[in-house]
């Protein structure tokens, strides 16, 4: 059963967003191009784009627990990952690939092994 609930019904939050909304819409104080002018300066910096990839690559649950995983171990093994996830073999070669494009983790070959580490600090910064 949904239950709906009205959160605006206080004369203190209305009179709170009524301002607000005076100010986004170009009051005589209006912010907007001051935070539009910030905003379009980090969307142009040289470091955004990586670092939307990078939250991307994070915002899947398996991935995640991975960056998590080598957080507190230094290196695994792509069978390791496939062993603490529970994940197919494809399925954790897919997930490591983009952790691995997104800059958050690196890999390395030993035989027919991949191992599997977390990327260094400065890599991973956000803008």
């Amino acid at each position: 059963m949904l239950m709906s609930v009205n959160t605006m019904s206080t004369p203190e939050v209305e009179t709170g967003l009524a301002e607000r909304l005076g100010r986004l819409k170009g009051g005589p104080a209006c912010c907007v191009p001051e935070y539009t002018d910030l905003a379009d300066g980090i969307r142009a910096s040289p470091k955004f784009p990586r670092a939307l990839e990078r939250m991307k690559a994070l915002a899947d649950e398996n991935r995640l627990l991975v960056v998590s995983l080598l957080r507190r171990r230094r290196e695994l093994c792509a069978c390791e990952v496939q062993a603490a996830t529970g994940l197919t073999h494809p399925t954790v070669s897919h997930h490591m690939a983009v952790l691995v494009a997104a800059g958050l983790v690196r890999e390395r070959r030993e035989g027919k092994w991949m191992y599997y580490r977390r990327a260094d600090r400065r890599e991973s910064e956000v803008p």
